[in-house]
């Protein structure tokens, strides 16, 4: 394949016009052509979430500082107890078609002034989509992140990633593929340029880490996917490089996790210039919650600007054994760590969904929320790797 480089310039954060929000929703460990050039788009807050929600197959508390090792992903819509609503539009039962959608929120502008139409192919238009609507397609995005993937019994892959798109780069969504979603092995690298078709949905609120997002997957009930409305991966290059967005001061003060701040980033690749220093080991809207309701854990620290960093891909030790960057674990002894050249990861959202009362939890996860806050969900960064976070403690 080509190797190729994104020639746009990069993107400074500053202030945009508009400032969707995404659906309303604590986390327990780590587990083409078309369109033009954008300059708008936001996301839509019609449409409900289902009120069931998918199994959760793992996930369980960890009783030290570091995130647990579970985290497990459902196969399907599964039921589970709970399933959040998203702010506007319908609710859907047991992920089925909901109402809504259509219009960016919060001020923001879909690109052709309405919803979805078929015609513009960009991530900012998706966002516009019906919640489980339409069968909706995305050109020209290159993947920035791997969320999981791994393959079943049968050779099939299973896997959630980001992609941004290349023509905004302001524009991110998550993707969840699934088991029967095609091609059915297809296993997603960072820098693989790909189109997209696919379903834009809201995930069940009793996911831990992401429940409440909004991602492009297959068909939101059975019917919908027997009938061909699945996920769909067209891989067209490979080795292309995205630039992430750069953030200015005053981005992404979630004030101890009482706010969703920059929502119109959500899923997109930042980078935060330095120096910036580790302000909280343990703070408490990344707070792990044990059955009983105490603490046990935290899952990342809060940096300069009130800026919360989840360490999911970088706590601990590999599986191999080697040692990760766990910079939250060094602060959290007395070590003050500082990032002189600042950090990068994906803006995305985060909820914690406990199992308070249930000590095998498993899928009897409650809906998730920020700990000790009226939040359902706020934005944090995730550095999906050490590179991204290069510290130095002083």
């Amino acid at each position: 394949m080509t190797i190729r480089t994104l020639l746009v310039s990069s993107v400074v954060l500053a202030v945009f016009s508009g400032c969707p929000v995404r659906p309303s929703g604590t986390d327990a460990g780590k587990g083409g052509g078309g369109g033009s050039l954008l300059t708008g788009g936001g996301f839509a807050t019609g449409g409900g979430i289902a009120t069931g929600g998918g199994i959760a197959t793992g996930g369980g508390n960890a009783t030290g500082g570091g995130n647990a090792t579970g985290g497990g992903n459902a196969t399907g819509g599964g039921n589970a107890t709970g399933g959040g609503n998203a702010t506007g539009g319908g609710n859907a039962t047991g992920g089925g078609n909901a109402t809504g959608g259509g219009t960016a929120g919060d001020g923001g502008v879909c690109p052709n002034g309405f919803g979805w139409n078929g015609s513009d192919f960009s991530i900012a238009a998706a966002k516009c989509a019906n919640i489980c609507g339409e069968h909706l397609e995305i050109r020209d995005v290159v993947i920035t992140a791997v969320e999981e993937s791994f393959l079943g019994t049968s050779g099939d892959s299973q896997a959630k990633f980001w992609v941004q798109d290349l023509r905004d780069n302001r524009q991110g969504m998550w993707i969840a593929k699934a088991f029967t979603d095609l091609p059915r092995t297809y296993q997603p690298r960072v820098g693989d340029l790909v189109n997209l078709r696919g379903f834009y949905k809201s995930q069940f609120s009793t996911w831990d880490r992401f429940g409440y997002r909004r991602q492009l997957g297959n068909g939101c009930n059975a019917g919908v996917r027997a009938d061909g409305g699945v996920l769909i991966v067209e891989v067209m290059d490979g080795g292309v490089s995205s630039i992430p967005v750069t953030a200015m001061p005053g981005f992404g003060d979630s004030m101890n996790g009482t706010r969703r701040p920059n929502a119109e980033l959500g899923s997109t690749r930042v980078f935060i210039p330095g120096s910036v220093s580790i302000t909280n080991p343990t703070p408490v809207p990344l707070s792990r919650l044990n059955p009983d309701g105490s603490v046990g854990g935290y899952n990342g620290f809060e940096i300069t600007g009130g800026i919360l960093v989840n360490n999911f891909f970088t706590f601990g030790n590999y599986p191999d054994g080697g040692a990760r960057c766990d910079w939250r674990a060094i602060a959290a002894d007395g070590g003050a760590v500082t990032f002189p050249n600042g950090l990068t990861g994906i803006w995305d959202t985060y909820t914690h969904a406990p199992c308070i009362g249930t000590a095998s939890c498993g899928g009897d996860r409650d809906a998730g929320s920020v700990p000790f806050t009226n939040n359902q969900f706020t934005y944090v960064l995730y550095p999906t790797e050490c590179a991204e976070l290069q510290g130095m403690v002083q």
